[in-house]
């Protein structure tokens, strides 16, 4: 296959045929391996155009996320990589610096790369550099507050930044809002980016090779006067026919047939608790019409694409604006309606100021529900959600409530949705939810922690993403003569202090299990309540060492963060606390 280098001596006939290649490649990989391949199959013909117009090694290619980098990756070098795409050192799903030079930008989260595109064009332009930076950036993310700080900057005076905007009509879902009508034809879009003073060129079919490569390079010459813009019209999921009729036109998907869509990746067992949400939001919506579901372009992380078809006026998908989220939920909340904001909790992160200032400031009852808590799989490292605790448990008037099964869910959810006086968090493991729960599931009230089992060696304290390995644990330790107890810890905030106190007071030993960076976590407010009270009892901390982990499954995650069973008898040994 041709790479970056070679790409510029192909004629336009030989490029056409390339990107059919390509086309035919990503889908018989893909389809394998599973990945993002909606967006990817969008721009082909796109990627294809930017390497002939532009010389890679001195210009940048900056791509926003990396959802549509798999063409980038194949003219670099990459095929060989491909098959290990979704495995466990394998090529990454987005762009990433580490695989390759020509990899710019490592970001898993929508609408930085303008910002970033302005700081190394200003580097360019004050060095007296040549080289151009251009900012790949989808339709989706301009709805990004980051995004509109950064087109604010891009004209202050004129930088060699060229922005592109892939323009499908979708982030995940479709596009909402206000940017989804500027864009929606050349005229209302040219007339907004020149009244900001942007250069504006546009591509009506971006799947057009001769056309793209015209355009772009008439704005490569127009950067010599202003930061410029290319709106590209494209196609998500453009040449497979199973993309068209997929509501989120194949976004990402796990292994799959190409010709019927059929997954080819066994299904989990036992359903999930973002079931749980939609099905728990849905009944409680039906009977009281003052609650309302927010999520910021990811209803299918919280289980409300349902909602969003049945109460479309009390399911509000905002975009992908988690900033927005969160205001619009405090001013619902101002108006005495009844909130559940829904975010990924990778997301949740890029609201933090308004959940800080907006939310809990004011003292308002917003329940937000975060999905994906903890390890999350094979996206970015980014995307693990291991610092939640650490950062949620310092924010004044905010409850902290872990979800371990889906009793407890569903159970604070509809307790939220009659008595909510104050912010709260409800966090919820990412797996599926245990076939046999109900094995483990005890009859107390949802006000308290819950006692699994009682112990006289030892208690094993677990939020509810490790109950599983608390549970493991537990039967490890039997083994070797231990009777060691579980509690199902699911007040992180406010910490039910004295009942713990008097748990674990005199026991031989406790062992903390959380999926989260070990500073400021679950375990340092164990030890804390150990420190501040004299108590003289052993503490483990098993948790996370602070630092960006790698993507995997949680089985691989767990040993590389030596949080897995085989790890803490280690340490019990280790303190000689099994002899």
């Amino acid at each position: 296959m041709p790479t970056s280098q070679s790409i510029s001596n192909l004629n336009l006939n030989e490029l056409n045929e390339l990107a059919e290649k390509i086309r035919t490649f990503i889908i018989s990989n893909v389809s394998k391996t599973g990945g993002h391949i909606g967006a990817n199959l969008g721009v082909i013909e796109l990627t294809i155009a930017l390497h002939y117009v532009f010389d890679l090694q001195k210009d940048k290619l900056l791509f926003d996320v990396g959802h549509q980098g798999y063409t980038h990756k194949l003219l670099t070098g990459r095929a060989e990589l491909f098959p290990s795409l979704n495995s466990i050192g394998g090529m990454s799903r987005f762009i990433c610096p580490k695989e390759s030079k020509y990899d710019i930008l490592d970001a898993s989260h929508g609408g930085t790369a303008v910002s970033i595109g302005t700081g190394i064009a200003y580097a360019n332009k004050i060095s007296n550099s040549d080289c151009i930076t251009v900012a790949i950036v989808g339709d989706g993310a301009f709805v990004e507050g980051m995004t509109f700080e950064g087109l604010n900057y891009a004209t202050q005076s004129p930088l060699p930044l060229l922005i592109i905007i892939n323009d499908n009509g979708m982030s995940i879902p479709k596009n909402v809002g206000s940017v989804n009508h500027i864009l929606a034809n050349e005229q209302s879009a040219s007339d907004y980016f020149k009244a900001m003073n942007f250069d504006y060129f546009h591509i009506g079919d971006g799947h057009d090779l001769a056309s793209s490569i015209k355009v772009l390079q008439q704005a490569k010459h127009a950067l010599q006067n202003k930061t410029t813009i290319v709106h590209v019209k494209t196609v998500k999921g453009k040449g497979l026919d199973i993309a068209k009729n997929h509501p989120y036109k194949l976004h990402f998907s796990m292994p799959f047939d190409p010709l019927d869509g059929a997954s080819t990746s066994p299904t989990p067992a036992g359903k999930s608790y973002t079931e749980v949400i939609g099905n728990t939001l849905s009944r409680l919506i039906s009977n009281d019409q003052s609650i309302f579901a927010l999520t910021p372009s990811t209803p299918y992380a919280s289980g409300l694409d349902k909602l969003l078809i049945d109460f479309p006026e009390n399911s509000i998908d905002v975009g992908m604006a988690e900033q927005q989220a969160a205001g619009m939920a405090a001013g619902l909340a101002m108006s005495h309606k009844k909130v559940f904001l829904c975010y990924q909790s990778t997301f949740m992160q890029r609201a933090m100021d308004q959940i800080f200032h907006d939310i809990c400031f004011m003292n308002l009852p917003v329940t937000i529900i975060s999905s994906r808590s903890g390890f999350a799989g094979f996206d970015s490292p980014t995307h693990h959600a291991i610092y939640d605790l650490s950062y949620l448990r310092g924010l004044p008037n905010l409850e902290i409530f872990y979800a371990g099964s889906s009793r407890d869910l569903q159970e604070m959810i509809e307790l939220r949705a009659h008595t909510a006086t104050k912010p709260m968090i409800i966090l919820h493991p990412y797996e599926a939810i245990r076939s046999d729960e109900q094995k483990y599931l005890q009859k107390q009230p949802i006000e308290q922690n819950e006692i699994i089992f009682e112990g006289n060696d030892g208690y094993i304290l677990s939020v509810g993403n490790r109950l599983t390995t608390a549970i493991e644990l537990r039967e490890k330790l039997t083994q070797l003569g231990k009777s060691v107890g579980i509690v199902n810890v699911r007040w992180i905030k406010p910490f039910h202090k004295e009942s713990i106190k008097q748990l674990i007071k005199n026991t031989p030993f406790v062992v903390t299990l959380e999926e989260n960076v070990k500073e400021a976590g679950f375990g340092s407010i164990v030890s804390e309540l150990i420190t501040d009270n004299a108590l003289s009892t052993p503490l483990i901390r098993i948790a996370i060492e602070n630092d960006y982990t790698s993507t995997g499954d949680k089985e691989y995650l767990s040993k590389l963060e030596q949080i897995d069973c085989a790890s803490i008898i280690k340490q019990l040994n280790s303190r000689k606390l099994l002899s």
